[in-house]
């Protein structure tokens, strides 16, 4: 299958490689050519515009960082994507993949909303969740896609929109995990206990989270390569709070991640790992 994946960046990258190696012809592109160019190593054709990517595949796949950035790429390519399938798997929200499946729709191509669940290590390792709604023959045309770029396709119906909102109610508990895991490791370094104790009592029962074995050390140890980036976990929260107004729903604790995350993006931490909203309780 020829497919394009517009966007390098940590995932897209992960998810062109493991399609090249699976033994698919894949074409990317990346506003910063230089971040796409390692993946030519790999079997992938780099390319200098989107469009000349999109160029006769059967599956289009966008992974950016936010719907300003879907729009702005594939809103003068809407009329171009002739039978390609093109399966949105940016987190961008519920309001934007209304509005772009909509410029779809006018173009004559078929979209599907097919946002993932998981970061860096699970899509280098294909193991990726896809979350994904929208036409029928869409879904069936992208599933070798899926198969290859996650280990679990979760179908949630023929509605646009209904992926991207799952997706905001996933990333809604990570946050939440996220900054509950934060401040009870704060308190253990404010009551001059060793954080690593209360992980290590929580490792096992029925207070176990995965994530907290994953995230935790990074919180303590304060050091933070990026897997999910905090600004872009922000991003996100965003979104969710933003749909739960449109939905009339209110989300205090995830108003207060946010904050702190915004607080931890001001001081530098951006580009670090969302581990790193543990920052904005930390003295300077």
């Amino acid at each position: 299958m020829r497919v394009a994946v517009l966007g390098a960046g940590i995932m897209g990258s992960a998810m062109a490689r493991n399609l090249a190696r699976a033994g698919h012809e894949v074409r990317a592109w990346n506003r910063t050519r230089a971040k796409a160019e390692p993946l030519a190593a790999d079997g992938v054709i780099v390319c200098d515009t989107a469009a000349e990517a999109i160029r006769d595949t059967a599956v289009t796949i966008t992974m950016l960082a936010d719907g300003g950035a879907v729009q702005a790429v594939m809103g003068p390519l809407a009329g171009e994507l002739g039978d390609s399938v093109w399966s949105q798997m940016s987190t961008i929200g519920v309001e934007a993949t209304a509005r772009l499946a909509a410029l779809t729709e006018r173009g004559g191509a078929t979209m599907v909303d097919a946002p993932v669940l998981g970061t860096k290590e699970p899509a280098e390792a294909g193991q990726l969740t896809v979350l994904t709604s929208g036409p029928p023959e869409g879904r069936e045309r992208c599933r070798p896609v899926y198969d290859v770029v996650g280990s679990r396709t979760v179908d949630l119906g023929d509605a646009i929109g209904t992926a991207s909102g799952m997706k905001l109610v996933l990333n809604t508990w990570l946050i939440a995990l996220v900054e509950g895991l934060a401040e009870s490791i704060l308190l253990a370094e404010g009551l001059g206990l060793d954080p690593e104790g209360f992980l290590d009592i929580i490792r096992e029962g029925p207070l176990s989270v995965p994530y907290a074995q994953l995230k935790g050390p990074l919180m303590i140890g304060r050091h933070y390569p990026p897997s999910f980036p905090l600004r872009l976990a922000r991003k996100d929260a965003v979104l969710a709070i933003d749909a739960a107004a449109d939905a009339g729903v209110d989300l205090p604790l995830l108003d207060a991640a946010e904050r702190q995350m915004r607080s931890a993006d001001q001081a530098g931490h951006g580009d670090d790992d969302v581990a790193a909203a543990i920052e904005a309780g930390r003295d300077p």
